[in-house]
Formats: C-alpha cells, sequence, structure tokens
C-alpha cells in the first residue's frame, strides 16, 4: 500500500512520462496506457480526499453535539441554581430541566450511533487503504476520549437528576404550602372586607329577625342580637361604593345602627334613591346595616 506522499510521486512521475512520450512521439499504446495510469491515480487520490472528508465531516457532528450537550447541562445547572434560590417557579424549572435532560438523551444516543458507524468505516478504511492507517488510529483514539467524555457526562446528568428530583419535590411541597397560605390569606381578607345589607320597612325586618325595636312607640331601633348573615346580602366594601334602596324618598329612608353623616350620602334620581358610600372605613366600622324604609 502506498502514502500520500508516494502517490505523489507516482502521479508525478507518470505525468512526466507522458509529457516525455508525447513530446518524442513514442508510440500510442504506450502513451495511452501511461494516460490511462495517470486518469486511475488521479480518481482514487480524489476518492482518498473525498473520503477524508466525511470522516471529518462526521467528527464536527460529533463534537457539534458534544458542545450542545454541554450546553444542555449548564442550563440544567443553571436551573437548578434558580430552583434552590427561589428565582424560578417549580413549573418553568420543571419544564427547562425535563426538555433539557430528554435534548441530552437524544444527542447521546445520537452520539453513540454516530461512533459506531465512525468506527466501522474507520475499520474498513485501515484495511483498504495503508495511506489512511495513522489517520484511523488518531481518529479511534479521539472518538474513545470523546466515548470516555459521554460516560462522564451520564454520570454528571444522572446526579443531576437526582438532585433535581429533590428540589422539584422540595419546591413542590413549598408551593402546596404557597397555595394553602394564599388561599387562607384570601378567605381572611374576603372576610375582613366583606359587610352585610338588609333592606326593608320596620316591620319586615323585625319579622325577619334582623332588627330589635325597643322604647316608647319602638322608636329605638338596633340590630338583633343574635345576627344571621344569611338574612342580609353580602357586599365586598373594597368594590362597593353605592347600594341601590328603590323607589323610596331619602327623608323616609333610616340607617340602623346610625352612621355618621359625613360617610354617606342619599341621592334622589326621579323616583329611585341611591346610598353611596363616600367614606367606607367610617362606614363600615359596624359590617352590618339595615335599611329601614318608609
Amino acid at each position: 500500500m502506498k502514502t500520500q506522499q508516494q502517490w505523489r510521486n507516482v502521479f508525478f512521475s507518470v505525468s512526466i512520462a507522458l509529457l516525455t512520450v508525447a513530446c518524442s512521439g513514442g508510440g500510442s499504446a504506450e502513451y495511452e496506457k501511461l494516460k490511462q495510469e495517470n486518469e486511475e491515480l488521479i480518481a482514487k487520490i480524489r476518492k482518498d480526499s473525498l473520503y477524508i472528508a466525511g470522516l471529518n465531516a462526521e467528527m464536527d457532528e460529533l463534537y457539534a453535539n458534544l458542545d450542545t450537550m454541554r450546553a444542555r447541562e449548564e442550563r440544567i445547572r443553571q436551573a437548578a441554581a434558580r430552583l434552590r434560590a427561589g428565582t424560578m417557579s417549580g413549573q418553568e424549572g420543571s419544564l427547562t430541566i425535563d426538555q433539557s435532560f430528554a435534548e441530552l438523551e437524544r444527542l447521546n444516543k445520537e452520539n453513540q450511533a454516530k461512533i459506531a458507524q465512525l468506527q466501522n468505516k474507520l475499520a474498513k478504511a485501515s484495511k483498504e487503504n495503508a495511506f489512511l492507517k495513522k489517520m484511523v488510529d488518531e481518529l479511534q483514539k479521539t472518538i474513545q476520549d470523546k466515548d470516555a467524555q459521554i460516560k462522564d457526562l451520564q454520570s454528571t446528568i444522572a446526579a443531576l437528576q437526582d438532585e433535581v428530583a429533590g428540589l422539584k419535590s422540595q419546591y413542590a411541597a413549598k408551593a402546596e404550602e404557597q397555595e394553602r397560605t394564599q388561599a387562607a390569606l384570601v378567605e381572611t381578607q374576603t372576610e375582613l372586607y366583606s359587610v352585610y345589607y338588609a333592606i326593608g320597612t320596620r316591620k319586615e325586618l323585625e319579622s325577619r329577625g334582623i332588627i330589635d325595636a325597643k322604647g316608647l312607640f319602638n322608636r329605638n331601633k338596633d340590630l338583633s342580637a343574635n345576627i344571621d348573615e344569611s338574612k342580609f346580602t353580602k357586599l365586598d366594601s373594597r368594590t362597593t361604593s353605592e347600594i341601590e334602596i328603590g323607589n323610596y324618598k331619602a327623608k323616609r329612608i333610616e340607617l340602623v345602627p346610625a352612621r355618621a353623616a359625613s360617610s354617606y350620602q342619599l341621592v334622589e334620581s326621579g323616583n329611585s334613591v341611591t346610598l353611596k358610600i363616600t367614606d367606607p372605613r367610617t362606614f363600615w366600622k359596624n359590617k352590618f346595616v339595615a335599611i329601614v324604609v318608609k
């Protein structure tokens, strides 16, 4: 088997011979033989060059995949760090990590397949062309090194998976606790800002157990001692500024218990009257109000 330099020397020698034969007017048979050898030599060199270029391209793909795997590994590390610090949500962190692990697994399988194919090609090339033997040895060593790097990367990924699984479990528990706390907070705020009103005549409100009438001619009125929230209409004091009372006159409306005059207005519009709350904090110091109409 000839080396690449030897093939070049042969190619040079054949070319000189062709030129000599052509210039000396040698026989056509010898010229055609040298010409054929020259063409075969050119084809052989071109084939070897293309083969080597193909091998290098496949190695470049392998290196690119390894670079991508390192980037995915770093992405997992960053996501894990952000999960630890609480700067990434559990849902976002899980999605980022799971996607990165899936990509790593895909790239690793792809690399293993590329390595197997490349080894087969190199094994055949080393038998067919002694010129490639040195390159074969170097490439096979590179493949072994890269394969070892992949195995190391797999070990790193396995360790990260265990760590991330623990972090995801911790985060899930923390998120569940936060949800419970948030739900309790919302419930507390809702209760804190919940207010109640009822509208009716004195007799209606008394019969419903909402107000008690006391004193001479039942002029002193107050809410029942046993308040039943279900007999009132519930509102949110943060979002309610008006209560439509209906077809009544403002002067014939009384609030029980009485409210500070500066905290509300009774506004008439046509045949209807509206209770406008101008100072919610003062108005709702008592969370229940009975609107007595006459």
